[in-house]
C-alpha cells in the first residue's frame, strides 16, 4: 500500500475502516446494505429496532449512525433523541434515512441533530455512501 508524505495510506476512502450502525427493519434492504458494504473495507453492525441498536451501542462506538423512522417500538425519532442527550453518543453522525419526504419530517430530524435526512426513495446507496464519507471528512476523523 502506498503512503503519502505523513505516512498515511493514500487512497484509503473515508469509510475504510470505519464502523457503521445501521437501525433498519426491512429484510430486504438490511440485505442490499450487507452486500453493498462486504465491498468496502468497514464494520456492519445492523439492529432492527432500538434494543438491538443500544445493545450495540454499549459495547462499541460506530463512526456513523444510519437510521430509519418507522422501526418496531421506538421509533427512528425517539432513538435519535436518546441519542443525542446521551454524553457517549451526542457527537456521533447520524443520517436518517426514510420514506417521509415532507418537510415537516425532514426538518424535525435536522432540528433533533441528524446530520442528513434522505428520502430512501430518491437516492441511491452509492449516494448514501457518499454523504457519510462527506460527513466523516468533515469531522475532522479521517
Amino acid at each position: 500500500m502506498e503512503t503519502d508524505l505523513k505516512g498515511e495510506a493514500m487512497n484509503q476512502k473515508p469509510l475504510d475502516n470505519r464502523v457503521i450502525l445501521w437501525v433498519e427493519d426491512d429484510i430486504l434492504l438490511r440485505d442490499i446494505i450487507a452486500k453493498k458494504l462486504s465491498k468496502l473495507n468497514t464494520k456492519l453492525l445492523h439492529a432492527a429496532d432500538s434494543n438491538e441498536a443500544f445493545k450495540f451501542l454499549e459495547e462499541e462506538t460506530p463512526d456513523i449512525i444510519f437510521l430509519d423512522i418507522l422501526l418496531p417500538g421506538m421509533n427512528g425519532y425517539e432513538i435519535l433523541e436518546k441519542l443525542k442527550g446521551n454524553e457517549k453518543t451526542k457527537n456521533i453522525p447520524v443520517i436518517i434515512l426514510s420514506n417521509f419526504g415532507q418537510k415537516s419530517e425532514i426538518e424535525k430530524g435536522m432540528d433533533m441533530g441528524a446530520e442528513k435526512f434522505l428520502i430512501k426513495a430518491t437516492i441511491t446507496l452509492d449516494e448514501v455512501f457518499q454523504e457519510a464519507e462527506e460527513i466523516i471528512e468533515r469531522s475532522g476523523s479521517v
